[in-house]
This record gives structure tokens, sequence and C-alpha cells, in this order.
């Protein structure tokens, strides 16, 4: 095609924020450093052009996964699974029970390179890595939910496997899409997992998340993690927890997941709606049953209780994963780690007419813009409490109430079993 006959239709060329995921292809692809990835006044991160350098090539544009078809998704036979694990090791540390963890072990095992999302606790900011043993693994596991910055990994990725190393990439949809796209050929010693994503909130929310917490338990934080199942087992992995020095003391903190600011307006609101999303997020054309990875995981939340607790899937308080395999490559992956799995085939087109999981295409909510306007003057725990008409104490409070009562149910359901 002449490039001067096609119209640009990335956000670079149109500004328009709701085509743009912030996977990085595009300034990774540019042979001229024209492009950088920056955070905007909300703090997700866009590309920002240098007249100067750029040479109108087009090729940002013709490789943006957002607009174009440069990355073809898997058109083979899909199968989705339950599944658990009776592998301490393995789901203790993890936000499910550790999947990617056991993908990770594998590769490296064979001489192999994994990447995945870094939280730098230094400046609050989500980055993809690569790692080369476990200690680099147990860095990149749980859950962040905050964008990650591909930085130059796509690059990495392929200097590792043009000399034929097996790499594993764990990220997004819209990041693998956009890896593929830089690539831009298939490399049978490459391995995918995406995740089934809700959506990103931006690094500026995590420093006021943090500050949040600082402020209310007056130290310094350390360790943050949006899930644990360290002193409420049961609950989920719905936990935001963090360590605080108390009297010169280690003090380990978990709090509710609905209590968090940033958690109650990302996947806690209680009415279906995600209030602090990436534009990109809400019309998101990788959140689909076409997949672009060899695998996909995530949480099982919307399956039915009578399928979640089927017994050959281990005793009911144990954790659940959602995966599905993609791809024969992702089957054959997948058949390294089965030892460890407790697992059933769960119906595939049932998966994907979830919100949770397919491509809704949701509204963006009003409140979405007067979170990211109020929030540079208010308090963010008062904002949130003021948007949403709840008391983020009371939230907490009322879970562990709650769960108290559970347990006791728990505890009385055994000894009625076993009486």
């Amino acid at each position: 095609m002449d490039i001067k006959k096609r119209q640009f239709k990335s956000y670079i060329f149109t500004g328009e924020k709701k085509t743009c995921s912030g996977c990085g292809t595009c300034a990774q692809i540019c042979k001229h450093e024209a492009l950088t990835m920056k955070p905007d006044e909300e703090g997700f991160l866009f590309p920002i052009r240098n007249v100067q350098k750029c040479i109108n090539c087009g090729l940002c544009d013709i490789r943006c996964p957002e607009v174009t078809d440069q990355c073809n998704p898997s058109d083979e036979e899909q199968h989705c699974y339950i599944a658990t694990t009776p592998k301490e090791e393995y789901y203790k540390e993890s936000a499910s029970i550790g999947i990617c963890t056991m993908l990770a072990d594998y590769i490296i095992s064979q001489d192999g390179l994994v990447f995945g999302c870094f939280l730098d606790e230094e400046t609050w900011t989500a980055y993809h890595k690569g790692v080369t043993d476990r200690e680099g693994i147990f860095s990149i596991r749980n859950s962040k939910y905050l964008q990650s910055d591909t930085k130059g990994t796509f690059a990495e990725v392929q200097k590792a496997l043009d000399i034929g190393k097996k790499v594993l990439y764990i990220g997004t949809p819209c990041q693998i899409a956009g890896l593929k796209a830089y690539l831009h050929r298939a490399y049978k010693n490459l391995f995918t997992v995406d995740l089934f994503c809700h959506g990103t909130f931006s690094a500026k929310l995590m420093t006021y998340e943090v500050n949040y917490w600082e402020k209310r338990f007056k130290s310094k934080i350390k360790n943050f993690r949006f899930r644990s199942k360290r002193l409420y087992p049961h609950s989920n992995g719905g936990m935001v927890n963090f360590d605080i020095e108390k009297d010169g003391k280690i003090v380990h903190v978990e709090r509710f997941a609905g209590s968090s600011p940033t958690y109650r307006c990302f996947a806690y609101s209680g009415d279906g709606k995600s209030y602090n999303l990436r534009l990109a997020c809400y019309c998101c054309p990788f959140k689909s049953s076409t997949r672009y990875a060899d695998i996909s995981v995530g949480d099982p939340w919307f399956i039915k209780k009578e399928v979640i607790n089927d017994s050959k899937l281990g005793p009911n308080n144990s954790i659940r994963s959602l995966y599905s395999v993609n791809t024969k490559k992702g089957g054959d992956l997948i058949s390294h780690i089965a030892k460890y799995l407790y697992q059933k085939e769960y119906d595939y087109s049932s998966v994907f007419v979830q919100p949770a999981v397919c491509n809704d295409f949701r509204d963006v909510p009003v409140e979405r813009k007067e979170i990211f306007s109020r929030i540079k003057r208010e308090d963010y725990g008062s904002l949130v409490q003021s948007l949403f008409n709840c008391n983020l104490e009371k939230e907490h409070k009322d879970f562990v109430v709650n769960y108290r009562k559970e347990q006791i149910k728990r505890f009385l359901k055994k000894i009625i079993r076993y009486d």
C-alpha cells in the first residue's frame, strides 16, 4: 500500500484515546525512536510522537493491534477447565492456584525466559521484565491490576526466540496482541498466556491508593498486594494486604477489597460497573472468545457453586482457577503441569457469555470523569465514599463479621458430618 494514500487510524495520529490500549507496540517498533510511552493526566501510558524524529513511515500505525489486523487470533479448537491444586507452594503465594507460576517453572527448567509484570514499590509503577530463575518468578507473581509498561520487552523476546530459547510471555490480552503484532511471524518456541481481563487502572491511582493506606496507618507500607489467602483463606483472595512498621516491628495488614478506594471503583462497586479503567478497556476488542494467547487464565467468579464445589476438584474450600487452552501449543504446555492439577472441563461457550470475560462494550460511567478530576484536591477515601454512598471502614468490619459467621457454619457442618 502507498503510505501516502493510507489513512492513519491509530491514536498517534488521531488522538482518540479509546483506540489505544497502551500496549507499547508502536514505541517498540519505531526504528527512529520517535515514540515514547508517557503517562497522561490520569496516569495511563500513551505514545508521544517526536515530530522531529518521525518520518511518517506509518509502521507504528500498520502494526497497531487496536486498529489493524496485523496479528491473527487463534482459530483452533478451544477447551476450558476449572482447576485446583494440592501444591501449597504454588497456590499459597499466588493470586489464584498458581498456574502461571507452574508454567513459568517449567519454562525456566528448559533454560527458557519468562516475562511478567513486576510492581516497583519505589515508584509504585508496574512494568514487564524477563526472569530466568525462581527468585525472578516470585517477583512477578500475584495480581497487580494497574497497567504495566511493556518497555523494551518485545525486542528482548524476539532476540531470545531468534537464538532458539523457549519464551513464556504473560500479560493482558492487548499486550499479547501487541507482542504478536510486533513479532509479525509465528515462533514455535514462543508461549503466551493472557488473562480473563477486567480492565486496568493507572499507576497514578496506585499512588493514591498507597498514600491512602499510609495515612490511615501512619506508616510507610511495603509488600503491597491486591490478593491474599493468609488471614482470610476462604475469602477467594479479595484482600488488600501489606506490611507496616509499628512499635519497631513489622505488622501484616489485610483489609477487605471493598474497603479499598481503588478496588471499590475497580471491581467491588456492587453494581457490576468499573469506574476507574483506561478508556480503551470499556470497548476492548481483545476481550472475547477469540484469543491471541495460547492459554488464558482467570477466576471462575461467575460459575455456579455446584460446579465449583465438585468433589473431583478437592475440598469445597479449595481455591479454584479457570483457564482455557486456545491452541495445540497451549495444550502441550499445560500437559507439563497437569500432574499438579485437579481439573474438569467446563463448557467453553458458557464462559464467553459472561460479562467478566466477554467484550460487552460497556458505557463509560459518568462518575469516572469526576473521580479523576476530584482526586487531585480531595481525600481519596472521602471522595469514593461520597460518590458511592458507602463507608469503607464499615465495609471491612462487616466483612470480618460475616467471614467469622461463615467459618462457624463450616465448623458446625464438619461436626455434624463426622458425628
